[in-house]
């Protein structure tokens, strides 16, 4: 296994993850309410017995920082995962779009609802799973660009 490309697998999903975490805490100024993830993270706790605040509560920083951490701590994991996974020679974007679209699936379409933490992806709308593929979509480009250009890089001599 190449450590460079786990390294930058990771650190492209990382980047992926803190975009995307950025989107959704703009979304949640600009509507005043929640985001999918803040939800997740909540309905996480109330399964665990923890305290939630109301549905309708923007995060505090303590639980914003749970929940976004939480997200880029599952972010990183599947950047090593896509390391793991995928050939080194892969091309970047179908493999990219390839486990963007898996990482989607078993995330919406599976893990969320088994849980109970999720409504199952199908119930959603259209554009809300179309929203869904392309953020996952993008997210495994990031990652597959960041493992292809760490691999690339040369040793020191």
């Amino acid at each position: 296994m190449n450590g460079r490309r786990v390294t930058g697998a990771v650190a492209g999903a990382l980047l992926a993850g803190l975009g995307l975490s950025a989107l959704m805490m703009a979304g949640e100024k600009k509507t005043g309410k929640p985001s999918e993830l803040a939800d997740l993270e909540r309905r996480a706790a109330g399964r665990l017995g923890r305290h939630t605040p109301p549905v309708d509560q923007l995060p505090d920083v303590g639980e914003q920082t749970l929940t976004q951490g939480g997200h880029l701590l599952l972010s990183a994991i599947a950047g090593g995962a896509y390391a793991i996974t995928t050939d080194e020679d892969a091309a970047i974007v179908p493999s990219g779009i390839l486990f963007g679209l898996a990482f989607y699936g078993v995330a919406h379409w599976l893990t969320g609802p088994l849980l109970g933490v999720k409504e199952p992806e199908w119930r959603s709308g259209g554009r809300t799973i179309a929203m869904h593929a392309v953020n996952h979509i993008a997210f495994g480009i990031a990652t597959a660009a960041g493992a292809g250009i760490a691999s690339r890089i040369e040793s020191p001599r």
